[in-house]
């Protein structure tokens, strides 16, 4: 896959926090127009990663490419309106109706007023919300996580990164959205989704298996499977795991 051909590239990626090394030497290609389910344990650096995808921290070393351009840098989308980001912590303004906050980002981003609403009345019902009118401060976590992912849809990026988009969200729901990115997948749109339901990962063109900051694998989920003489997604990342392990210790 040519570097022109993606939307995401990045190559011996090191980026950590003081001492601590998150991200160690990590290899990550993301086509455009696919869905890219990075999956991997909690602490294993994939929020990290994501944060360096948007530009909010530098790389220690490496190279990273965006929308074909390393994010910050003059001239660059990333950050900006080209990308729609769900964080993994709910980054909302409590005071702010759900109205409100759609109507704050949606400006933020120059959507004309007639297409936030048109947005808006979309997304409550795709994402079973609350009426517009209640307060993001008094919803309950589940239903704040849906706002923020009403958020980062609601201006229909070209570039859109979800960070643990389903914790808590019911099964109905998880395989709606899931239609709903394959949908936008197929008209261009480039996703990536971290998870650390395995199941979920493997609906994903592409999976990253990350662990202890780097990729143990990445490919299509069947790849995956067939290189690891794995019969599920699963039993792959534990045997990667078990390899991983034993490299390291040896």
């Amino acid at each position: 896959m040519g570097e022109t051909e993606a939307a995401i590239s990045v190559r011996g990626l090191v980026r950590g926090y003081g001492s601590l090394r998150v991200l160690d030497g990590l290899e990550m290609t993301v086509a455009t127009g696919s869905i890219y389910g990075l999956l991997g344990p909690s602490g294993c650096g994939k929020t990290t990663l994501l944060k360096v995808v948007l530009g909010r921290l530098i790389p220690e070393a490496g190279e990273v490419s965006v929308l074909g351009a390393p994010p910050g840098e003059k001239g660059s989308p990333v950050p900006g309106s080209a990308v729609g980001y769900s964080p993994q912590e709910i980054a909302l303004y409590e005071d702010l109706t759900i109205a409100e906050s759609m109507r704050f980002h949606g400006r933020l981003h120059g959507m004309p007023i007639e297409r936030i609403r048109e947005r808006q009345a979309w997304l409550i019902d795709f994402l079973d919300l609350p009426e517009s009118s209640r307060q993001v401060g008094k919803l309950s976590g589940g239903q704040r996580r849906r706002v923020s992912l009403a958020v980062a849809l609601l201006h229909e990026p070209e570039l859109l990164l979800l960070d643990e988009p389903t914790v808590g969200v019911d099964p109905e729901l998880r395989a709606r959205l899931w239609e709903h990115l394959r949908t936008i997948a197929e008209g261009g749109v480039s996703v990536v989704v971290t998870t650390h339901y395995i199941d979920e990962a493997g609906k994903a063109d592409r999976v990253g298996m990350m662990r202890n900051g780097v990729l143990l694998a990445e490919d299509s989920p069947s790849a995956v499977m067939a290189a690891q003489q794995a019969d599920s997604l699963e039993e792959a990342f534990l045997s990667l795991c078990s390899r991983d392990t034993l490299v390291v210790t040896q």
